[in-house]
């Protein structure tokens, strides 16, 4: 070890020297060779990646969430300056197409400078420069700017929520989402000059993609794919760009069709005779070192050969036709998916794999890589070296085990040039040339076709993992059509019409005994809307380890590049056990989420559903979104009474009998629709204009002109809602109220308003609804955030349906609202700060302030005033000392004995949790949220931000722990 370079980091809190035997060092150096047993195979290939960018070091990180540990910074020493400016631009240029980490330091030999990998190269004229976002002097900077940059940041993740970072390291920087938005401008400038050549234009690009990368692929030699003369037989040629500037793409690429074989660059005969007619300089200019106007080309930002092949297969995505209900997958999500189904330390023998819906074969690109992978790991453990495999073996491992089936041709297609570059990636240019001939993936793996029609014939296909990303289309005409041109056996409803929970359903078929499920669903459908009845069926009949609930990132480019909800379902082919949970996952929104860099799941996401739960509860998974535990109970609590319904109902019903027609009525407001049907109780009267009925009332009313409208469809009573006496209630939520208004005057409304009218008789009833709903808006708003299956998932949380206010307790005895001290502090919790981190996420106050000595101290109260309702004896209670603030976290002690506190030092205390956080191996490490214990002390060691040290987090802090010395024997 270079002494100048560890004594520069040293303020970075990087240790050099590893002493414990149950950790795996985090900073690995790739100047030094590791034992089996000192690291696992998955830090092994990290490293290897680091050897390739000629990185000094990479520091690493594991979770509990993830399968496979995480690269977070590279570490380059240049303290005798053996890298030139270029060269470490040219090194910035490599990780920024990599996207392999976000961030890397340089250190020299005075001061260390901090560069943000999401953010390219620039030029200064000819020169490739890049630039540091910080420099910090070794001697000059101050303690708390090294802190931001330690290395204790990175083990709990803590490092991508301070605030300093809030708006570095972002996603839209970075080498795929350039790619990509370079890609759709090009594509559509080009395609507007040529709009009859959309599908010979695509198909341009996608081969061009692949010939630049075979183009830049070099060895360690120099080596590259085509000899050094092979472009000249193209009219003098010196490379791609020139053979396509000479006339000569037809001939190139025929010739590369030849030598390859497997249709990848096969053109055909009306594909030539357009590409005589058209004009190709766009092309040119985008691959090129200049565009068409001089300017440098965003091209010459990218090292090509170090674009991971999964980012090519998602760039691929923007060239299959265009449909409303694809909802393409982001790579850290199918990374992640990937992860948890195939564990790189797991190999498995014979392994088969299909998606079922494969897109441009995402999925399957990393299905493989995986897969070649497990057969490296089998290589290591046999001869001590990462082998690389032959083209034989790659060419088999594709044949044998993976499958996919999409009904867009482009697709299939498309997923076939995926693989082909991931083979490719895997081989040495000279073998690519010599040894490679592309299979025709067509003709057994990949199948274009319908697949309800694909299941028909491969029903007894015994496959060990279904993936994809199933089409999201709500259609009930297309649902039915397809049960029944298949004849599919659904033996239940399928909920909203919704045909990915008709894939879910059927993919089961495809499975062997015991084989796993995973596919990306809508969440709305699978957990949230009147789909009980399914999820009984489902849940049931499989065994569902896990779902990861990614509702919290349904706004628009959070996750995905429209607007969902979505969720992944896990489902193993199995009948579940009757003492089953189910793990569901409750994400939330951070910024190494958005910016897809990985998901951040700590312990207060995980939450484990029994499974009679899950079959017959519907609220279970939204109080889960909020926190879970105590808002479940208090919500189910609440559940249990007389609804508002129920009540409205019952007046309904009662007045039925009623010889007066004026009876009580309750309903939505008229849609103008289709205009089908005349309603006369409705044309010309007095109308109320829904955005202005506020809190503060009716602001505004007009005449409504309309004549005939879609719904209501049965008139006969239904005008009785727009008569006084009637309350009025709108569906949305207030700040302080709800939007309600008791009126006596003849008033029509659209379907965003509930009516409730009631006889004149009744009308003092009609007063205390309204009174009751105003009066208990906290507890009520509380509820219905809690419940609806609306707010916050297919809509804001703003937005309410009819239904969740139906929903609302209604109890005939006032004294079931009375709420504890703890659904006190639950209920102001949520609505002050849980609310705010599903709306901002990793902007919310919870998360970007620390917590002040006060709320610590009332943290600290209620963690032992309910640990002491169980264990306070004979003097004896949990009491809180006082918190000892670490780098990266806040530890808490809490001391059970008599009053007389234990004296103890910070700094004694951090190293001894630190030797007994290494004990305890590396799970723990790099937890987030970790309890330990020593002699009479609990300890609590959890992040900065205020969200970690909420009241209602002490609650479940308190269970926790509880539970922890009742399995110890206490």
């Amino acid at each position: 070890m270079d002494t100048l370079l560890q004594k520069n980091l040293q303020p970075f809190d990087f240790e050099f020297e590893h002493e414990f035997e149950t950790v795996e060092p985090a900073l690995l150096f790739t100047n030094r060779e590791y034992s089996p047993t000192e690291i696992s195979f998955g830090s092994r290939l990290i490293l290897e990646n680091a050897r390739k960018l000629d990185a000094t070091a990479v520091y690493l990180r594991r979770s509990q969430a993830h399968q496979a540990p995480q690269p977070q910074v590279f570490i380059y020493d240049n303290t005798t300056q053996q890298f030139s400016e270029s060269q470490l631009a040219e090194i910035h240029r490599k990780i920024w197409s990599s996207d392999i980490v976000s961030v890397y330091y340089v250190v020299e030999r005075t001061d260390i400078n901090i560069f943000d990998a999401r953010k390219s190269v620039e030029f200064d004229g000819d020169q490739m420069v890049a630039k540091p976002f910080q420099t910090l002097d070794r001697v000059a900077e101050a303690q708390e700017t090294y802190r931001q940059f330690s290395a204790k940041q990175f083990e709990n993740g803590a490092f991508w929520e301070q605030p300093e970072h809030l708006d570095k390291f972002l996603h839209n920087n970075g080498s795929s989402k350039r790619l990509i938005s370079e890609l759709k401008r090009i594509r559509d400038e080009w395609v507007t000059e040529n709009k009859n050549s959309r599908e010979l234009i695509q198909k341009l690009l996608v081969q061009s993609i692949l010939v630049k990368y075979l183009e830049e692929r070099q060895d360690e030699h120099g080596n590259g794919v085509f000899e050094a003369d092979y472009f000249t037989q193209f009219s003098g040629s010196k490379d791609f760009c020139d053979a396509i500037r000479n006339g000569k793409i037809v001939a190139f690429l025929n010739s590369l069709s030849i030598h390859f074989n497997g249709k990848i660059f096969e053109l055909t005969a009306d594909e030539i005779a357009e590409i005589d007619t058209l004009d190709l300089t766009p092309l040119v200019s985008f691959l090129d070192a200049k565009s068409a106007n001089g300017q440098r080309s965003f091209w010459r930002l990218y090292a090509f050969d170090y674009v991971p092949v999964e980012l090519i297969s998602r760039i691929y995505e923007e060239f299959i036709t265009e449909r409303a209900d694809a909802v393409y997958t982001p790579t850290h999500l199918a990374q992640l998916m990937i992860d948890e189904c195939m564990p790189l330390e797991t190999p498995q023998p014979n392994f088969k794999i299909i998606d079922v819906s494969c897109g441009s074969g995402i999925f399957l690109v990393l299905a493989f890589k995986r897969l070649v992978q497990w057969w490296q790991k089998q290589e290591y453990e046999q001869t001590g070296e990462i082998g690389r495999p032959s083209v034989e073996i790659l060419q088999s491992i594709l044949r044998e085990s993976i499958y996919g089936v999409d009904i867009e041709p482009s697709a299939v297609r498309l997923a076939m040039f995926s693989l082909s570059l991931a083979l490719c990636d895997m081989l040495s240019p000279t073998e690519i040339w010599l040894n490679l001939r592309f299979d025709n993936l067509e003709e057994n793996n990949l199948a274009h076709a319908d697949f309800f029609q694909f299941l028909q014939s491969r029903r007894d296909s015994q496959f060990d993992l279904v993936i994809g990303n199933p089409p999201f289309k709500s259609s009930s005409n297309e649902v039915a059509r397809t049960i029944e041109k298949y004849a599919l056996d659904t033996k239940i409803d399928i909920p909203t019409k919704q045909i990915a929970l008709l894939f879910l359903q059927q993919a089961m078929q495809l499975l062997r005994s015991n084989g796993l499920l995973c596919l990306v669903l809508p969440a709305g459908p699978l957990l949230y809307n009147n789909s009980l009845e399914y999820r009984k069926y489902f849940f049931s009949k499989y065994e569902v380890p896990q779902i990861i609930d990614l509702s919290t990132l349904s706004a628009k480019g959070h996750l995905f590049e429209s607007a969902v909800a979505t969720s992944v379902i896990f489902a193993k082919n199995q009948v579940p056990a009757p003492d089953h949970t189910i793990l569901h996952i409750a994400v939330k929104r951070t910024k190494a989420a958005r910016d897809r860099r990985f998901f951040e799941i700590d312990h207060y996401d995980l939450h484990y559903v029994p499974l009679d739960i899950a079959v017959s509860d519907s609220i279970v998974w939204k109080t889960n979104l909020f926190g879970g535990g105590h808002l479940y109970y208090l919500v189910r609590r609440l559940s249990n009474s007389r609804s508002l319904g129920d009540y409205l109902k019952q007046r309904k019903a009662v007045s039925k009998h009623n010889p007066s027609p004026d009876k009580w009525k309750f309903g939505e407001g008229y849609i103008i629709g289709a205009r089908n049907r005349e309603a006369p109780h409705i044309t010309d009267k007095p109308l109320i204009v829904t955005d202005m009925f506020q809190e503060s009332g009716i602001l505004e009313i007009s005449i409504e002109t309309e004549t005939k409208f879609q719904r209501p469809r049965d008139t006969r009573d239904q005008e009785l809602i727009f008569k006084p006496p009637h309350l009025l209630i709108r569906e949305v939520l207030g700040v302080n109220h709800f939007v309600a208004a008791y009126s006596e005057e003849y008033l029509v409304f659209k379907h965003q308003i509930i009516g409730i009218h009631a006889p004149w008789a009744d009308m003092d009833e009609l007063k205390q609804v309204e009174s009751y709903l105003q009066s208990n808006y906290t507890l009520l708003k509380m509820f219905i955030l809690s419940s609806s299956s609306r707010a916050g998932i297919s809509h804001s949380f703003s937005t309410l349906l009819m239904k969740d206010f139906m929903s609302l307790p209604y109890p005939e005895d006032d004294s079931t609202l009375e709420l504890s001290n703890n659904e006190e502090i639950i209920v102001q919790d949520v609505l002050q700060y849980g609310l705010d981190s599903l709306k901002k996420g990793e902007r919310a106050e919870a998360s970007v302030t620390h917590p002040s000595t006060e709320q610590l101290a009332a943290f600290g109260n209620v963690f032992c005033q309910n640990l002491n309702l169980i264990y306070q004896s004979n003097g004896n209670a949990f009491r809180p000392l006082d918190p000892i603030e670490h780098i990266a976290f806040t530890c808490y002690p809490f001391f059970y004995g008599s009053e007389t506190e234990p004296n103890i030092s910070p700094p004694a205390v951090l190293n001894g949790l630190n030797t007994l956080l290494r004990d305890k191996g590396e799970a723990v490490q790099f937890q987030r949220v970790v309890r330990l214990y020593q002699d009479d002390i609990v300890y609590l060691l959890k992040p900065k931000m205020l969200k970690y040290w909420l009241k209602s987090v002490a609650l479940r802090d308190a269970t926790d722990v509880m539970q922890d010395l009742v399995a110890s024997g206490y």
